[in-house]
């Protein structure tokens, strides 16, 4: 048996969030629209808290498009589709550029979670025109709007609010759909927390 202190910090968080990326997180993302067979993008997936259980639902013919700018995400994944088995995931390194080398109309869902707080109004107008070009018709954005007025504000969204946000993300042609909320994994641990979904 492995003594508590000889475990590490990447393995302490597998056991924390195994739960979530085994089963919670699976219930969570079916619930708001991630089904079998789709392309899903994670842009800013982070140690892949949403990859994982995105990976788990499209199966073998489907496709996980990871984006990160850290290598050690980017090994924390690998590790985590080794151990369950799944190969159906590609990670992609970035610099901070928000073109994105796939086609039009190319994904079915793509997840901005906890990540616009990196950028100003500029570069979000940005991210959402390019997004809106490699989604599918009817397909869906969805957004985990962390950091806004009310939600640990924080950098770029520290002065935006929820309805300012839905409003931004209008303008770049998207409809606002719905509202989910749920325990969600953020970091290394699971709190309250929404998600948005819209539609092209």
């Amino acid at each position: 048996m492995v003594k508590r202190e000889n475990i590490s910090h990447y393995e302490r968080n597998m056991i924390k969030l195994s739960d979530w990326e085994r089963k919670t997180g699976i219930g969570f993302l079916k619930k708001i629209g991630v089904k079998k067979n789709q392309k899903i993008l994670d842009f800013g997936c982070n140690a892949g808290n949403y990859t994982i259980p995105a990976a788990i639902i499209v199966g073998k013919n489907g496709s996980v498009f990871a984006i990160d700018e850290n290598d050690h995400n980017f090994a924390q994944i690998a590790d985590k589709a080794k151990l369950l088995e799944l190969d159906n995931i590609t990670t992609i390194k970035t610099t901070g550029e928000l073109n994105f080398d796939f086609v039009d109309n190319f994904f079915d869902f793509v997840m901005l979670y906890d990540v616009l707080h990196y950028f100003n109004p500029q570069r979000r107008k940005f991210l959402y025109k390019e997004i809106y070009r490699i989604l599918q018709i009817d397909a869906i954005l969805s957004i985990h709007p962390k950091h806004i007025i009310g939600n640990y504000p924080l950098m770029e969204l520290k002065n935006v609010t929820l309805n300012e946000l839905i409003r931004e993300i209008g303008n770049a042609r998207f409809t606002y759909c719905e509202k989910i909320c749920s325990k969600l994994s953020h970091d290394d641990h699971l709190e309250d927390g929404c998600i948005l979904n819209f539609t092209k």
